[in-house]
């Protein structure tokens, strides 16, 4: 789970609660630096840090950590093959410090104002300052892949700066790329379910009014107007996701046109690849442009063409923040059968 997500369901749960969050991490660990978890005070866990008793350790302390309010660094050395006191699901072989910290309000502030941020797509840093006594003060700044401690993987990472008195923890966020689907039908809404259930933050429009608001896109901005306006509107630029899928072949090419300089980190073409070549109209198609949308699965109805959208985009995604991504080129799928080429 990474961290904005984590932020997502802390802000929509009430209770006390302590963030644990790894710091260090020698040697091998089931999960790396910056990984986060909430533990409540009625033992619900919300994340993941570790298998095993380790995150039974940690939920053990967070009782004492509540009525004190304090914070605290704790290390877990598992590198001595003969001690069986962590059981075999640890199985890193490594050591791991974590960082408990008891959600103050101040925190929360803090966290508050971080996850509204990364909500507006701005990249952001979560800086902590501690005393080493138990105590922090926190910031959050706005920063740039540009800066030197941002990791070639661009995802929440956090870099510990830590001697006996004290230090500083940085915990960098990109926000939750963007998705935009051009076309607010009913096949629109479990895509746009999907989508947002991963991490994308949707947007859906339409110039059928009528149908952006009868659509049921909960957790999703709408916006009604024509394609070119939209896209003006809201900045497209080349880290957004794209769907076109209007079904009203003059939109979805006026959708492409205005999208085609503005080279989108990816745009899908949902229909036929008869129709994809309507919509390109003699053009070469650009790497970033997906036709027909969606990987190769085939997928039969909306929920399963749905499926093999969202899944794309995960692929797209990974593939941004340094993965490898197999591409499978086909010639054609069910879509156009399923919603025709006009």
């Amino acid at each position: 789970m990474e961290f904005h997500e984590l932020l997502d369901n802390w802000s929509r749960r009430e209770g006390r609660a302590v963030l644990a969050t790894i710091i260090a991490v020698e040697g091998h660990s089931y999960r790396k630096s910056g990984a986060s978890m909430l533990i409540y005070e009625d033992g619900e866990r919300i994340g993941g840090i570790s298998p095993g008793c380790l995150e039974s350790d940690l939920a053990e302390r967070v009782g004492e950590m509540l009525v004190t309010g304090a914070s605290q660094v704790v290390e877990y050395d598992m590198r001595d093959a003969d001690d069986f006191a962590w059981g075999e699901a640890v199985g890193c072989g490594g050591s791991i410090r974590v960082l408990l910290e008891t959600i103050t309000e101040s925190l929360s502030v803090h966290l508050s104002e971080f996850l509204m941020r990364l909500n507006r797509g701005e990249e952001s840093c979560f800086v902590r300052l501690w005393d080493g006594d138990g105590r922090f003060e926190y910031r959050i700044e706005k920063v740039h892949k540009s800066e030197t401690y941002i990791t070639e993987k661009g995802q929440a990472s956090l870099f510990p700066h830590v001697n006996d008195g004290g230090g500083s923890f940085l915990l960098y966020c990109e926000p939750r790329p963007r998705l935009i689907l051009f076309g607010a039908g009913a096949d629109a809404e479990p895509i746009a379910a999907m989508a947002g259930s991963v991490g994308f933050r949707v947007v859906v429009s339409d110039w059928r009014e009528a149908l952006c608001c009868s659509g049921d896109f909960a957790g999703c901005d709408t916006m009604v107007g024509l394609p070119a306006e939209v896209i003006g509107q809201l900045g497209v630029n080349g880290s957004d996701y794209v769907v076109i899928m209007s079904h009203q072949l003059q939109r979805d090419r006026q959708c492409l046109d205005a999208l085609w300089t503005l080279s989108p980190r990816y745009v899908g073409l949902l229909g036929s690849t008869k129709r994809a070549k309507q919509l390109l109209d003699g053009r070469m198609s650009p790497a970033w442009l997906h036709g027909p949308v969606g990987l190769s699965i085939g997928a039969d109805g909306s929920m399963e063409i749905a499926v093999s959208i969202v899944a794309e985009l995960i692929a797209v995604r990974r593939q941004s923040a340094g993965g490898s991504v197999r591409r499978v080129i086909h010639a054609s799928n069910n879509h156009g059968n399923l919603f025709g080429s006009g």
